[in-house]
């Protein structure tokens, strides 16, 4: 079908003529099964657990009916599990029935996962025994009811003729999820997200990539994300590949080893998780990995230039965020066609444009917001009208990033709006700092911030991960940002965190992204006030997705 006759929402409307081959998730997983039923569908190294395409339908089913015993049709539920067969089963069985899914983060505290299920709405609660401590405060406090589910081989038998015939028809427009992503005041805000979305989204990256039925994707990101759930395993079921499920936090020191065993071809990760694998010292076979997505941060070019001299393996860098269902657009396919140190040009389902601070879409080569149309653009916020009316404006999702556009459609991401230094009304991006820090062969992490200056308005400081701590000092470093910026753009502190006893690291989120927000409240904490001068006011900040 053809997305244009669908009732789309204004900034849900591109160009672009796009076509939608599956309705939504169950007809998507039906059709691939038909294909291939016994293709291996989905690996769990850590448990030895794997599942064909027609096994895995079958479970989806199973799933679905099991639901339907706890929750109505079309409404919504919480989940709460790592990267297992369990939340896939529940995920997959529960949007078959138009049910909405909120993954909820496994890291997060009790009282934080109390916000989401309430602002949700939801019905139910269903999460992994192995979770049971940190559930227990919450089944203690809560009316809403909470259902363990431990193993999918303790599903019900099925029928599967007469658990087919009882599914809803679900639309390509109805919800599939609600993803929380970091808030501006403190709480998360829940992105509404639909079959649609997710599905021609996937369906672009796998034309992009020349992604296959072949394909073995190795998933280190967490399901709860919409990396997870987009890149890894929306866009390889659209191929009608396989999929390698690790832990996140243990996939690291294992990562090659399990690309060599399972002979994947393709992940997606963050930059932070490039920087880590260089630092160990595991090296990987090359051959297997054809390509690695890289996004949500930027991607400094000599982190760049390093893995790829390394270990052989492409990065096509891309820009997106969970509103718009993950990836916008991409760098070109295949390698030699790149322009690096870009996001690449927008994908074919959506249209791009860099608008100034009123709406004005600006030149070629000038600096701007980054704003986004099309299908796979979210619905809006959940309960957030003023939100949605801010960020959704004029038939365009504003994404609080900033970039440009050159002559050849390629876009570059600069920085998030929030996280822009503003130095005695000179606009400084904290990437070109980082670009410069990274550089030194010292330095495996860096990330700079604004801080405030009651006479510039900003001052800058840098926080850096050394390789060996004792090497280097902070005016070494300092006179080392200064053979390469301008004396505005220079740190005007360097922190070492190593040497911090109580943050020994960058501190990130469940996608390894660096959270500058983090580092503004520890500098205003603990080292904007050292002589008990009156605290700084702070510049609220954002993460997109």
């Amino acid at each position: 079908m053809n997305v244009a006759k669908l009732p789309l929402l204004p900034h849900q409307k591109s160009n672009s003529q796009v076509d939608l081959p599956y309705a939504n998730f169950h007809e998507l997983l039906k059709a691939k099964t038909g294909e291939a039923p016994s293709r291996e569908f989905l690996i769990f190294p850590e448990t030895d657990r794997r599942y064909t395409y027609q096994q895995f339908y079958e479970i989806s089913l199973g799933a679905s009916e099991w639901l339907a015993s706890h929750v109505k049709d079309f409404g919504t539920i919480c989940i709460i599990f790592r990267n297992t067969p369990e939340f896939l089963a529940v995920y997959f069985g529960a949007v078959a029935r138009g049910i909405i899914v909120v993954p909820i983060n496994t890291e997060l505290a009790p009282a934080e996962m109390r916000f989401i299920i309430e602002n949700s709405d939801c019905a139910a609660v269903f999460y992994d025994p192995e979770l049971e401590r940190k559930i227990a405060p919450l089944k203690g406090e809560m009316t809403i009811p909470f259902h363990p589910f431990a193993d999918v081989a303790n599903l019900p038998p099925l029928d599967a003729k007469n658990a087919e015939a009882n599914l809803p028809k679900v639309e390509p427009t109805a919800p599939v999820v609600i993803i929380y992503t970091s808030g501006t005041t403190g709480n998360p805000k829940g992105v509404v997200l639909t079959h649609m979305n997710f599905i021609v989204d996937g369906i672009a990256i796998v034309n992009w990539f020349q992604l296959t039925p072949e394909t073995r994707s190795i998933c280190v990101l967490p399901l709860f994300h919409n990396n997870g759930i987009v890149i890894s395993t929306t866009t390889t079921l659209c191929a009608g590949g396989s999929i390698i499920f690790v832990d996140p936090k243990a996939s690291l020191r294992s990562f090659w080893a399990l690309v060599d065993r399972y002979g994947a071809t393709f992940t997606s990760v963050m930059p932070s998780i490039l920087a880590a694998l260089l630092s160990l010292p595991f090296e990987g076979k090359r051959g297997y990995l054809k390509g690695i997505i890289c996004g949500g941060q930027l991607l400094p070019l000599s982190l760049m230039q390093n893995f790829e001299a390394r270990f052989g393996v492409p990065i096509f860098e891309g820009f997106g965020s969970t509103e718009a269902s993950s990836y916008s657009s991409f760098n070109r396919f295949p390698a030699e066609k790149r322009k690096i140190g870009t996001v690449g040009v927008v994908l074919p389902i959506c249209d791009m444009k860099v608008v100034d601070d009123n709406d004005n879409e600006v030149p070629d080569g000038t600096e701007g917001e980054l704003c986004i149309r099309g299908p796979n653009c979210a619905i809006g916020y959940h309960k957030l009208p003023e939100l949605n009316a801010q960020k959704f404006r004029n038939r365009w999702y504003h994404s609080g990033d900033y970039g440009l556009r050159d002559k050849e459609g390629n876009y570059y991401f600069r920085s998030r709006k929030d996280d822009l230094i503003i130095k005695g009304g000179e606009k400084i991006y904290p990437a070109e700092i980082e670009n410069v820090l990274s550089k030194h062969t010292n330095v495996t992490e860096s990330a700079v911030i604004g801080v405030d200056d009651p006479i510039l308005g900003h001052e800058i400081c840098a926080f850096v991960n050394l390789k060996d701590p004792d090497a280097n000092t902070e005016s070494e470093l300092i006179k080392y940002c200064a053979q390469s910026l301008a004396r505005f753009k220079q740190p005007k502190q360097i922190v070492i965190i190593n040497r911090l006893g109580d943050m020994p690291e960058l501190p990130k989120g469940p996608t390894k992204k660096i959270l500058h927000r983090r580092l503004r409240d520890y500098y205003e904490s603990r080292l904007a006030n050292p002589q008990g001068q009156e605290k700084p006011k702070w510049v609220q900040s954002s993460t997109s997705g």
